[in-house]
């Protein structure tokens, strides 16, 4: 590593430290300590050895159980009585609102409706404003009903309920710390209030009542095509009527009855107003409460990753498998570094396989764990057709099988141009996209530039919660707006600036420099769409030309289908589900909206010479 390059390090990790530092560290305030001892009759060898062995080391050595846990005093007493079970909390509430962690909570739990220049949080804002032909790309998804761009991160479970398009329990492992908790945990899990559902997607109301049991895994182990299949069972107070997500003896298969009984599930201990309702996520998703603590170097310690998805790819590849002996497990006894860093945030932010196929009807949970160039290989090897399916492979849908193209889109096309090939529909891929960029080098984790240390007016720092774009807190409006509601004191120039964590000069002047590079990414971005949309209209001309009967070359035509299917994964994972129109990697961009253009115009030319001439 050179000398600069060292020398940010160190002040990254420097920041690091202190930026989340008082995350959990702050002494907890509104409530009575009591002695550790007091958990004794937690910690016998049968029952909670570990968990009361760590609480003995962490932060919150000086409370007792029974504080975060009601009910634990009927459940010592009675251990085996499964309706005394102790309460474990999934509330943002429980360690903010108590005024515990007051200003992580007030951060977290804060949003707005601005957009920035290529994002940003705005109430409705539809992809296909930024890119018009976006639903003749992915024509026949889902996404093409309903796909605008996210709020913050306190509406996340509330944009997920509300959207149009279908959707599936796997989907809450994002949305709710509790289903992502439990998710392969074994445990069945009862609803202990009735909760009536509503979605964008529903009919109709669904009713989940109360004494509903559901369980909630991933079957990792079955040969393919089953191959990593949601296996999510819901069992009615009866305990005679069961719904699931497979194809269970006894169950009637209903994905909009397993994906309200998991929403329920997360909603229905929580009290009346409580944050969490429309978050989803409680602090304990990143947090374990059990070990936050400082090491002896003072630094923070007990972050954790729930994602079980996550957790088998780190085993299998690494933190970071495109480096060389990345560690292959997050270590919760360790601060956070780049690697672990971005694991942290990669529960979330990145590209999985999530929900029900277009193609073979089964609901799957898998992480790639791996950069868009891989990932039709990957996909061949995990999800290969079986007889009788299109090709190369099974997942995510095939393009055309809906009516829900975009005729009126800019451009000279008119009309969608429905190609019937499997193709892939990625999520959000900021980890990925970040690993071994210029700024992963430097050692800046996402934490950095997303959720700054920022400073009160009446003394004192804080790690801010609000995981917003930097670009909020570099433009005025936005932050000035949430220095207001916290009493935070800003820069000469009125704003906060993130990157000063790194870098000096004329900060100012950053954020001018990153809409730059974005501009420059959105002009190829935009090439990339013109160019999937002339070789779409290529492939479809070939089909229709087969389709009258014409003698169109087939080997040139699955040259055109295949160019098309790799210069559609690399444009809408990096352009659109990807959320820093290319900043988070500029140079890995750049390379790959260039292969989209090259790759698009083969196939439109393999397409156009498939057609005999006249």
């Amino acid at each position: 590593m050179r000398t600069e390059s060292k020398r940010r390090f160190a002040l990254v990790v420097l920041a690091s430290c202190l930026l989340v530092g008082l995350v959990v560290a702050f002494p907890l305030v509104g409530t009575t300590a009591v002695t550790v001892a007091d958990n004794s009759s937690c910690g016998g060898s049968a029952c909670h050895a570990t968990a009361v062995t760590q609480v003995a080391a962490s932060g919150h050595k000086g409370y007792a159980c029974v504080q975060c846990h009601e009910g634990a005093s009927a459940h010592q007493a009675v251990p085996s009585d499964a309706t005394k079970y102790p309460t474990v909390h999934f509330d943002l509430d429980l360690c903010g609102a108590a005024g515990c962690h007051p200003d992580q909570f007030g951060t977290y739990t804060y949003g707005d409706d601005y957009k920035t220049k290529y994002g940003g949080s705005p109430t409705a804002w539809p992809k296909t404003n930024d890119f018009g032909h976006y639903n003749d790309i992915i024509d026949g998804h889902g996404f093409a009903k309903d796909y605008n761009e996210e709020r913050s991160h306190d509406m996340m479970l509330r944009d997920h309920v509300d959207i149009k398009r279908g959707k599936f329990e796997v989907c809450l492992q994002c949305k709710s710390t509790k289903v992502t908790y439990y998710w392969d945990s074994g445990k069945t899990r009862t609803i202990k209030s009735a909760v009536t559902v509503t979605s964008g997607h529903l009919a109709a109301p669904i009713l989940i009542p109360a004494g509903t049991k559901v369980l909630m895994a991933t079957n990792r182990t079955t040969v393919k095509p089953h191959n990593n299949e949601v296996n999510v069972v819901v069992t009615m107070p009866d305990g005679i009527t069961k719904y699931s997500s497979y194809a269970l003896a006894g169950a009637t298969t209903d994905f909009n009855m397993t994906w309200a009984a998991l929403y329920a599930l997360t909603v229905n201990e929580l009290p009346t107003g409580s944050k969490t309702v429309d978050s989803g996520n409680g602090c304990n998703h990143c947090h374990d409460p059990h070990m936050s603590a400082r090491n002896t170097a003072g630094e923070l310690v007990g972050f954790r990753i729930i994602r079980k998805s996550e957790i088998l790819q780190i085993a299998a590849k690494g933190l970071n498998p495109y480096v060389s002996g990345s560690p292959k497990v997050f270590d919760s006894s360790q601060p956070l570094d780049i690697e672990r860093g971005v694991a942290l945030c990669a529960q979330c932010h990145v590209e999985y396989v999530c929900g029900k196929s277009g193609i073979d009807g089964i609901d799957r949970d898998y992480f790639p764990w791996a950069k868009v160039g891989e990932l039709e290989t990957i996909y061949k090897a995990e999800f290969p057709p079986q007889t009788g399916q299109p090709g190369p492979y099974v997942m995510d849908w095939s393009h055309g099988t809906g009516l829900l193209g975009s005729p009126t889109a800019p451009g000279l096309y008119w009309t969608p141009f429905p190609i019937a090939e499997p193709l892939i529909k990625s999520q959000h891929p900021e980890a990925e996209t970040y690993w071994n960029s210029r700024h992963y080098a430097n050692g800046a984790p996402c934490f950095l530039c997303h959720m700054p240390k920022v400073t009160k007016t009446s003394g004192g720092t804080f790690t801010s919660h609000w995981m917003a774009s930097p670009n909020k807190y570099m433009e005025a409006t936005p932050v000035q707006a949430f220095a207001g509601e916290f009493g935070l004191t800003l820069d000469a120039d009125g704003i906060i600036v993130p990157c000063g964590a790194c870098h000096g000069g004329f900060l100012a002047r950053m954020k001018n420099k990153a809409y730059q590079i974005q501009d420059g990414n959105y002009s190829m971005a935009l090439n990339g769409q013109t160019a999937l949309m002339d070789s779409l209209k290529a492939i479809k001309a070939a089909k229709d030309a087969k389709a009258a009967g014409k003698n169109v070359d087939m080997a040139k035509l699955k040259l055109a289908t295949d160019s098309h299917r790799m210069a559609h994964v690399r444009w809408e994972n990096l352009a659109v589900s990807e959320n820093s129109m290319g900043f988070h990697d500029p140079a890995a961009f750049s390379t790959e909206m260039k292969n989209v253009v090259t790759y698009a115009t083969n196939a439109k030319n393999y397409a156009t010479s498939a057609i005999p001439r006249k």
